[in-house]
């Protein structure tokens, strides 16, 4: 068996990236350890108390949570702080880690933000192992564009910094986007044949093995909901990037207008979820429901209890064209149903046929994508959602992208 040690402050256990992968890399050789904050960023609160905790979820599969601090609500200096605590712990308990889990033979780093690389990077040469930079945002290109911050500001200066010395160090630069070369190709020092695309994937087999077995039972209120209604569902975090207030401007729009034959069910949690409740009760939609967080295994049932599953994006050519990767996309085109999607970029509901794509805050647009999908025929539908469920399964299977990793590793460890 390799060892293979992820870095990567954002990762979760059921549904994660980097769970997911793991559970098939480890029949393919690998022991994997993954090394994440217990401060939750979508929930915005602590997952754990101790300052280091240790959880295996599967065989072959260690996650360690380190109490990173401190908390912290949005983009603020306090985030910056508890990227920089997570470096601070890692090399704390590095000692104590090669003890418990022996050395690594190949180290991803993965952003979100870049302090992982260097923490990575320290590991892998310490041990002599490939650094692989793995890259789900670029920083600070997000910080630039989403934010309008200022290319010289310190923040910007310094991520600058750390990107350019991961992308110099790494041995295979991994990108979650499909486009992500477009801008690495920028670096002089980068080669083409360094750089590889893995978006976050889906693992279908698991998911038809849930429907079929009908084990998985949905909260009552939640199926009594998409039940009795015909429900357009919007599955995740609540937080500005997801463009909720885009598609409760959508729901708005046909309640002003009694189209009153479509509801809406939104189901997760994040640090915007009071502001959507004040503004459904605030503007009395009637045809809105707010739902807690599920499980994984859950929302692969209330999607397949809904009609249309909805998203938004927020209209960001410069990020969006070098490619997306959204896990609820994966859900959603192989949940069986149509996806209406607001974007301005190339994404995989457009290019797979799964769904209709309109421009990003056109509530009108949303509003007649969603009646188009409402009086479709049963063959219209089933076509569409056939398009959908067959690029999943062909390009974006946690079994397939597993092998495209191993195939990564055996190169970089010749």
């Amino acid at each position: 068996m390799k060892k293979l040690w992820i870095l990567n402050h954002h990762s979760g256990l059921e549904g994660d990236r980097h769970f997911e992968l793991s559970k098939e890399l480890v029949p393919l050789g690998m022991e994997v350890v993954v090394f994440m904050s217990s401060f939750s960023h979508g929930r915005e609160k602590y997952i754990s108390d101790k300052e280091v905790e240790i959880k295996k979820p599967a065989d072959g599969i260690t996650y360690v949570l380190l109490r990173t601090a401190p908390a912290y609500h949005g983009i603020s200096i306090q985030r910056i702080l508890n990227m920089i605590d997570y470096c601070r712990l890692m090399r704390k308990y590095e000692k104590e880690f090669y003890r418990l889990f022996g050395t690594p033979d190949v180290v991803i780093g993965s952003s979100v933000h870049p302090f992982s690389w260097e923490s990575a990077y320290r590991v892998a040469k310490k041990n002599h192992a490939p650094f692989i930079c793995e890259i789900r945002d670029f920083w600070p290109l997000s910080l630039t564009e989403i934010f309008g911050t200022p290319k010289y500001h310190p923040a910007c200066l310094m991520f600058g910094l750390l990107e350019r010395r991961a992308y110099r160090r790494a041995s295979a630069i991994v990108s979650t986007m499909e486009f992500g070369y477009r801008y690495l190709e920028k670096f002089p020092y980068v080669r083409n044949d360094r750089i590889y695309w893995i978006p976050n994937g889906y693992h279908t087999e698991e998911i038809d093995k849930v429907l079929e077995e009908k084990k998985v039972t949905l909260p009552s209120e939640l199926d009594e909901y998409l039940t009795t209604h015909w429900c357009a569902v919007y599955t995740g975090s609540f937080v500005d990037s997801e463009r909720l207030f885009d598609m409760l401007d959508a729901a708005a729009y046909m309640q002003k207008h009694q189209m009153n034959e479509i509801h809406f069910a939104f189901i997760g949690n994040g640090y915007l979820g009071a502001e959507i409740e004040e503004r459904v009760k605030k503007e009395n939609l009637k045809n809105v429901r707010i739902f807690p967080r599920i499980q994984k295994s859950q929302v692969a049932v209330a999607l397949s209890k809904a009609k249309v599953c909805i998203a938004a994006l927020r209209d960001d050519r410069v990020l969006n064209d070098l490619g997306l990767s959204l896990n609820k996309l994966n859900d959603y085109l192989y949940s069986g149903n149509p996806v209406v999607f607001a974007c301005g970029s190339v994404n995989v509901v457009g290019e797979s046929g799964g769904g209709i794509v309109i421009p990003p805050g056109d509530t009108k647009a949303y509003v007649d994508a969603l009646m188009r999908v409402y009086h479709m025929s049963d063959q219209e539908r089933k076509e569409m959602t056939e398009r959908g469920r067959k690029e999943i399964k062909e390009r974006y299977s946690y079994s397939l992208l597993a092998k495209q990793y191993m195939d990564i590793f055996n190169e970089v460890l010749k």
